[in-house]
């Protein structure tokens, strides 16, 4: 069964206010709701909750999770088959996710120090491999105009963290007050295990609302709007001081370029870069208790300016120390989470290397790394194909390719909350609509 045979039983399988209805709510679920309770579970002031319950489910993304199954048990009330999704892969895909899923587990189980733990964030990436599939059954129906709107649920969500982070940060329990200077905010943002992944959430947003104003034609209204929804991503990100999400954002726009010309309004080049400026000012200004974590680059710090490890926080250094315990376990890896209690860096751990491929090839090896490589590659190229036809389909190519960039610096593809995005954005790109995708040709 191909998927343009599938397409028509998709369309079938939601009714039309529903479909419309869809991107919507996906962008009021996952953009909103999802972040607003994590940011209310996991309020801290330290590296991790006092908790431990708590901190394994914030490790081990409970919250998105969760909210993945749902997407996929209402999914299954709509038609959703696992046979089908199954089906309708090329037969390359096949294999390759059958070679992954029979090897990626084994190291969790049987190598990983802490086979629960790791296990837990195995069980997550079948989670979220079944969440693109289901994801994708339901996008299918949607007609490909709609879904810009998902864009509205991600912008109030930035708004309505930058209420929670300011409320965190300002109104003190009794036993803090007096101590602002001395507690580390950079791990005290709600609902994000540091300041730099909030920042690349912010980064992932804004390529979404890049792409949805390059594409944007509307009422001057409706512009600005976007525009100042825009700023507030920039802002926040730039006030994060994650380098990575600017890096990430910045590769999108030559992308944006080469898929769809020049921008459909002027003012995204005259008018857009005044919010932009005035959100960096409202940064720097607002930078909390003058705390080094909320600056790109301190140019006064001989420290970060001395070597390009430095510069990057030593990532080159925790890479190299990832790679030489790969290479004792080459063929399956340590489990997932192992650079954890492997891979020291300093007095500091953490549990993923900040790099993808470093990552898969500590935790999982060769083996599952290669399919795993080969799936990711294929899905990307794919769906900036599908996405060339169908301009539509730009916001979600621009959102994938910065979460990309910033996943060779940073966990994006280890923490569930960019996982579930990385692999939306894939399944609403590759989603059939009644011709064949270029995955399968």
């Amino acid at each position: 069964m191909t998927s343009a045979s599938i397409a028509p039983l998709s369309r079938l399988a939601l009714p039309a206010t529903d479909r419309d209805a869809l991107p919507a709510w996906l962008g009021l679920v996952g953009g909103f709701a999802l972040p607003m309770i994590a940011a209310a579970l996991y309020a801290t002031y330290d590296i991790s909750m006092r908790s431990p319950w708590l901190e394994q489910t914030r490790q081990l993304g409970h919250v998105w999770l969760l909210g993945e199954l749902a997407l996929i048990v209402h999914a299954m009330r709509h038609g959703f088959t696992v046979r089908a999704a199954w089906t309708a892969l090329p037969r390359w895909a096949r294999g390759a996710l059958a070679l992954f899923l029979s090897t990626f587990w084994i190291s969790s189980a049987v190598v990983s120090r802490h086979p629960d733990f790791s296990m837990g964030l195995t069980i997550g990436w079948a989670l979220q491999l079944l969440f693109a599939a289901a994801l994708a059954h339901l996008i299918a129906a949607v007609p490909v105009a709609r879904l810009a709107e998902i864009w509205r649920g991600f912008a109030l969500g930035l708004a309505a963290l930058a209420v929670a982070i300011a409320v965190h940060f300002l109104w003190l329990p009794v036993s803090l007050r007096g101590w602002e200077r001395e507690i580390d905010w950079g791990n005290a943002i709600p609902g994000f295990i540091s300041v730099r992944l909030f920042g690349s959430w912010c980064g992932a947003v804004l390529a979404l609302l890049t792409g949805i104003a390059w594409l944007e034609d509307g009422d001057a209204r409706h512009r600005r709007l976007l525009h100042l929804a825009i700023a507030l991503a920039f802002g926040m990100m730039f006030w994060s001081g994650t380098r990575a999400a600017l890096l990430g954002w910045l590769c999108s726009l030559p992308v944006a370029w080469m898929m769809a010309g020049r921008p459909r309004s002027r003012d995204v080049l005259t008018t857009l870069p005044a919010y932009l400026l005035v959100a960096v000012v409202l940064a720097i200004v607002l930078q909390p208790y003058g705390h080094p974590s909320f600056t790109f680059l301190d140019a006064l710090n001989p420290d970060q300016t001395r070597s390009a490890d430095a510069f990057s926080s030593l990532r080159l250094t925790f890479w190299r120390h990832s790679l030489a315990v790969a290479r004792d376990y080459p063929l399956l890896g340590t489990g997932a989470g192992s650079s954890w209690w492997l891979v020291p860096l300093g007095i500091n751990r953490h549990v993923q290397p900040h790099n993808a491929i470093v990552q898969f090839l500590l935790n999982w090896g060769v083996i599952p790394t290669l399919p795993a490589l080969a799936l990711l590659i294929g899905g990307t190229w794919a769906a900036h194909r599908r996405a060339r036809a169908e301009r539509a389909l730009l916001p979600f190519v621009l959102m994938l390719d910065c979460l990309l960039v910033m996943s060779l610096l940073d966990g994006m593809l280890h923490f569930a909350q960019f996982v579930m995005l990385i692999v939306g954005c894939l399944a609403i790109c590759l989603a059939p609509r009644g011709t064949p995708a270029p995955l399968d040709r």
